[in-house]
C-alpha cells in the first residue's frame, strides 16, 4: 500500500487508504447476508464509496485493491479514460485435463469510473440485488466480483485495461522462482502489466516484493 501511495503521489493523484470503515456504507440487510465474507462485502462497498466520491464532485475515481503491486512507478492512468474501466487478467490455471490454460477476463481489483458512467449505478444495484436474493449458504467466492463482471462483459463488452492485471497462484509461484511453465504461458500473452493484483487468497503468505520487482514479469 505504501508503494501505491508513493506512486499516486508521484503522479499527482489524490490518494486515500480505506480500512474496515469502508463497510459502514453497506446496507444492514446486505451485511446480514454475508457477515463474515469480507471480499463479498467489499464488492458492493467499493462501488458505493466510488459513487460517493463522484457525487461529491470528482470527475473520475479509480480503485486499486490493497493486495496489488505497482510494477512501474512511471505508469499513469489513461488521460482520457472511458466512462467505465476494469482491469483485465490473463489468468493461468490448469483445466480439468491438467493442462495449463489462459483465461482472459475482467477483474475488479482495479476499476475506474467517471462521473457520467452508466455502469456504476447499475453494477451497485445488480450486486446488492443478487446477494439479497441468494441463499447465504450458496454464495460462491467472487459471485458478485469477477464472476459477475465476466457474465456482463460477455453481453455488453466492457472497456478493459490489460496494464492493470492479476496473477494466478501458479504464475506467482513461478515468478517467485524465476521460471516455470505457467510464467512462460503468461509471458507468451505479450502483456506488459504495470500493476498486478497478487490474489487475495495468498493474503498472509510472505511475499518478497523487492525480489518480485527485481525480476521481469514479461519478456
Amino acid at each position: 500500500c505504501q508503494r501505491t501511495k508513493a506512486w499516486a503521489e508521484r503522479a499527482g493523484y489524490h490518494y486515500r487508504w480505506l480500512g474496515d470503515e469502508l463497510f459502514s456504507l453497506l446496507p444492514a440487510d446486505y451485511v446480514a447476508q454475508v457477515p463474515e465474507r469480507g471480499p463479498i462485502k467489499a464488492d458492493l462497498a467499493r462501488l458505493l464509496w466510488m459513487r460517493s466520491v463522484l457525487r461529491a464532485g470528482s470527475e473520475a475515481v479509480a480503485w486499486i485493491d490493497a493486495d496489488s503491486l505497482i510494477l512501474n512507478a512511471d505508469w499513469r492512468l489513461p488521460e482520457n479514460p472511458p466512462h467505465s474501466l476494469f482491469g483485465q487478467e490473463h489468468w493461468v490455471q490448469r483445466d480439468a485435463g491438467g493442462q495449463l490454460k489462459v483465461y482472459r477476463q475482467p477483474h475488479n481489483a482495479f476499476c475506474l469510473f467517471r462521473a457520467d458512467s452508466p455502469v456504476l449505478d447499475f453494477l451497485a444495484f445488480a450486486t446488492e440485488s443478487i446477494i439479497l436474493r441468494a441463499d447465504p449458504n450458496q454464495i460462491a467466492p467472487q459471485m458478485v466480483g469477477p464472476k459477475l463482471l465476466k457474465a456482463l462483459h460477455n453481453l455488453v463488452d466492457f472497456e478493459l485495461l490489460p496494464e492493470a492485471g492479476a496473477v494466478s497462484p501458479e504464475v506467482l509461484a513461478d515468478w517467485q522462482r524465476g521460471d516455470g511453465d505457467a510464467l512462460a504461458l503468461f509471458r507468451a500473452e505479450g502483456v506488459a502489466p504495470q500493476l498486478v493484483n497478487l490474489c487475495h487468497s495468498l493474503q498472509g503468505e510472505a511475499l518478497d516484493l523487492d525480489g518480485l520487482l527485481s525480476q521481469r514479469l514479461v519478456i
